[in-house]
């Protein structure tokens, strides 16, 4: 009988090991282990991420190179191969021959054949078997760049070299400024918001930029090449997606427009810091007090902090900020023990940093398969008397209250202390219905 058991903790331990990290572990996107072997349904790979962004921008044309398998798959996005504005979306599919010897020449003419017939900026998006016979596309979008007064750009969106579709928002928002012409002249009273600024309190920091003299360009949602033109002139970015941090750091460095994330901390100290940083670098009197959200968050803290001592958590959902998160929630003695981990850039270190100086290092994976979580969590140490709380939606795991994905979304759309209040809430009312419920 102990053999039995002690052969059966040898394999807890092995498929620990074979699909979970520890956060300390964690130093690039290839340290991310998959939660199971097989994804069901599976994620959708970063080409539909990046066909899906490249859409909604007016004066953009797209053009996948792979073969027929990404193509088709691409028409999901793409169902109409000229756009709004007459933007073209078109499939370079690869023949036998090329997969062995390369496209280049077949590619060239593609992208002339687009021009001709309109195409004045292309995002060239390389899928799997290009990047894997090592094609370079960037240098033949290069070559066609020197010839023509119109622009394309190549990004990478190989599969296999991705954990999922999280890395075609990065790559296109700032792959979009290549198609730029290089203008350094700089508007010092344009203020550019980098994601759309919703929710009450995201009115209000628009409202005290105008009521400043301010104008503001908002680059989130459905926007023009032209916005992007606009944008290289701003005196100031306040970065509100974390999808858009690549961007403001290429527009610092080629443009030298300085930026700010406002999405950087959760706390009331880290908010209070990032509007002061805000409010400093444009000469405006301090303002944090016209925000009704500030006074929320601080009642609902001295109200209900004890709530979320030694609180045991997990990160199921989709959060592109689940450090961030995490790093926050740490401050208030939650205590996280599995999180699913999209992407982990260079600019998460310092999250990673916070919360492993707390004493925590939960584990990470990317989860494939939300209904086999349960499986995972026998490989965590977890106290049986207390609730355990799913940021995403869990089924399966007894005593287990989880928030929905629509609802995490929803904190997530917002800025500032509004979206700490909103997380903080949404997190106290799902307990609140998790107790209503065994009750």
């Amino acid at each position: 009988m102990k053999e039995i058991e002690s052969r059966h903790n040898e394999s807890r331990s092995n498929f620990a090991n074979r699909k979970l990290n520890r956060l300390s572990e964690i130093n690039s996107n290839q340290g991310i282990k998959f939660s199971h072997s097989m994804a069901e349904p599976g994620s959708h790979c970063p080409m539909h991420t990046a066909l899906a962004v490249t859409q909604r921008v007016k004066g953009v044309s797209s053009l996948v190179v792979g073969m027929p398998e990404c193509g088709f798959y691409s028409r999901y996005v793409m169902d109409q191969p000229v756009g709004k504005h007459g933007e073209l979306h078109y499939v370079y599919v690869l023949d036998s021959n090329e997969v062995v010897f390369g496209c280049r020449d077949g590619l060239q003419e593609a992208l002339r054949i687009m021009i001709q017939d309109g195409a004045e900026a292309i995002m060239v998006i390389m899928t799997c078997i290009p990047a894997l016979i090592g094609e370079d596309i960037k240098e033949i979008t290069e070559e066609i760049n020197a010839e023509t007064s119109a622009k394309a750009v190549c990004i990478d969106m190989a599969h296999f070299k991705r954990n999922g579709y999280e890395s075609g928002f990065y790559e296109v928002y700032q792959a979009l400024l290549s198609l730029q012409q290089n203008n350094k002249q700089m508007e010092t009273h344009q203020v550019n918001l980098l994601g759309s600024l919703l929710g009450n309190e995201g009115v209000r920091l628009k409202e005290i930029l105008t009521e400043n003299g301010f104008q503001t360009v908002e680059l989130g949602g459905s926007f023009s090449l032209e916005d992007m033109g606009v944008i290289t002139a701003g005196r100031l970015n306040i970065v509100i997606s974390i999808h858009m941090l690549p961007l403001a750091r290429s527009l610092e460095k080629e443009y030298d427009i300085p930026y700010i994330f406002l999405g950087a901390g959760y706390s009331i100290d880290d908010i209070t810091e990032l509007y002061q940083s805000i409010f400093n670098a444009l000469e405006i009197k301090e303002c944090v007090s016209q925000f009704q959200s500030y006074e929320h968050i601080q009642s609902l803290l001295q109200e209900k902090a004890g709530s979320f001592n030694n609180l045991p958590y997990i990160a199921t959902a989709v959060i592109p900020d689940v450090l961030g998160v995490c790093a926050f929630l740490g401050t208030l003695s939650m205590k996280p023990l599995l999180l699913h981990v999209e992407e982990y850039n260079e600019w998460m270190k310092e999250w990673k940093t916070e919360i492993l100086a707390m004493g925590q290092n939960p584990y990470t994976t990317y989860i494939t398969k939300r209904e086999s979580v349960a499986q995972l969590l026998e490989q965590v140490d977890k106290e049986d008397n207390l609730p355990l709380l799913s940021l995403g939606s869990l089924k399966g795991v007894p005593g287990c209250c989880s928030v929905d994905d629509r609802k995490v979304r929803q904190f997530g759309s917002l800025i500032g202390y509004e979206r700490t209040h909103q997380l903080l809430n949404t997190i106290l009312h799902s307990l609140e219905e998790s107790e209503d419920a065994i009750i």
